[in-house]
């Protein structure tokens, strides 16, 4: 049986959105698909049609590929359960596997929906340039050749920030108009041997932010500077922008909604003082992920 589909006005039931996190290394990204691939929507789906004894329909915020994580991935789903938002967020969580978490749940207006009401996305790109290969952080950063440098790393990203046509860091088959995002935030931070990249825009075209982790690390190395990446932007030639990175350093850290799209507190495993704000995952950008 399947579920009512998420954010239909006019739907019978509540509307809950979830924020899970997730390590990628054993999901074939977050889409479901055929063949019984292990996918982070089927899982979800799994379980809370099992928890619900109902069939269940689960839209993300937005597709995250294969081997790709998550501190706070966002997704909603109609139920006719009676269950808090708490209790759900706790039973689902104690029913995923170990490398799929429940963050927080949280009741939502009837026409919300995961993708189209969010209004930023912030992924992160982890790098790490220790002189020796951490086996403890191959499944989450990039190994770097030699030490990064993370100053010249964030002027390179600068010149990405602003309103702008994305079409030459992302290999996205669109129609020219669609490649316009706006990209509002950048943090190159380092922490030991870690460095990492973060943007923050109103959406992300289909491999943007690995390209940008790459002209990142190419700055860091020394062989592109801002001028490097404006000329890509203006330009909009994909041939003048590196490779996309591996997927198995980027995180989803976090999903943004207006408060007005929510009918109640956040509640769940971050609703404590020093969480995020409601509908948000916690950022723990500082933190080693979970296996």
């Amino acid at each position: 049986m399947k579920g009512r589909e998420p954010g239909r006005a006019g739907s019978a039931g509540r509307n809950v959105l979830l924020v899970v996190a997730y390590d990628g290394t054993g999901f074939s990204g977050w889409q479901r698909l055929g063949g019984g691939a292990r996918t982070v929507q089927k899982t979800l789906e799994d379980a809370l049609s099992a928890l619900l004894s109902e069939g269940v329909n689960v839209v993300g915020s937005g597709r995250t590929d294969a081997g790709v994580h998550a501190d706070g991935q966002a997704a909603n789903f109609w139920t006719s359960s009676a269950l808090p938002a708490g209790e759900i967020a706790a039973r689902l969580d104690g029913a995923l596997p170990p490398d799929l978490a429940c963050v927080s749940a949280r009741e939502a207006a009837e026409g919300f929906h995961a993708r189209y009401r969010a209004v930023s996305k912030t992924y992160a790109y982890r790098f790490h340039d220790g002189r020796a290969r951490d086996p403890f952080e191959a499944r989450w950063s990039l190994h770097a050749p030699r030490r990064l440098d993370e100053r010249a790393m964030a002027d390179a990203c600068a010149a990405f920030a602003g309103e702008r046509d994305f079409s030459s860091v992302s290999n996205a088959k669109e129609d020219s108009r669609a490649f316009v995002r706006r990209l509002t935030g950048v943090r190159v931070e380092r922490r030991g041997d870690i460095v990492e990249v973060a943007f923050t825009a109103d959406g992300f075209l289909y491999n943007q932010a690995r390209i940008m982790a790459a002209f990142a690390l190419e700055a860091g190395l020394g062989r592109a500077g801002p001028g490097s990446v404006l000329r890509a932007l203006e330009t909009r030639d994909r041939s003048a922008a590196p490779g996309a990175l591996g997927a198995y350093g980027l995180r989803l850290v976090r999903v943004e909604y207006r408060e007005e799209d929510f009918l109640g507190p956040v509640a769940g495993f971050s609703a404590r003082e020093d969480g995020p704000p409601p509908g948000q995952a916690r950022d723990r950008s500082s933190r080693r992920p979970r296996a």
